[in-house]
């Protein structure tokens, strides 16, 4: 009886453990210092230059105003470039 509720106790312990949830970190890749230094694709914004830390400062100011709700309502764009 006892080795019956052993191996029971065993068994949901091992069934248990599959659910846990896997570390959820936050890190950079390897070899990439600073987010400004990414690779210069065909997907990158207009306007980037890689490593050039004050163009990515400003590239992402401007996709933060255009995300805003508060700039994008009404007729005027949130963005005068």
């Amino acid at each position: 009886m006892t080795a019956t509720k052993l191996v029971l106790a065993l068994a949901a312990l091992a069934a248990l453990s599959a659910c846990t949830e896997k570390p959820q970190s936050a890190h950079t890749p390897r070899g990439v210092s600073h987010p400004y230094e990414g690779p210069a694709t065909a997907f990158t914004a207009p306007g980037w230059k890689v490593g050039d830390a004050q163009s990515w400062r400003t590239q992402l100011q401007i996709r933060t105003q255009t995300q805003n709700e508060y700039a994008r309502i009404g007729d005027q764009p949130a963005v005068q470039r």
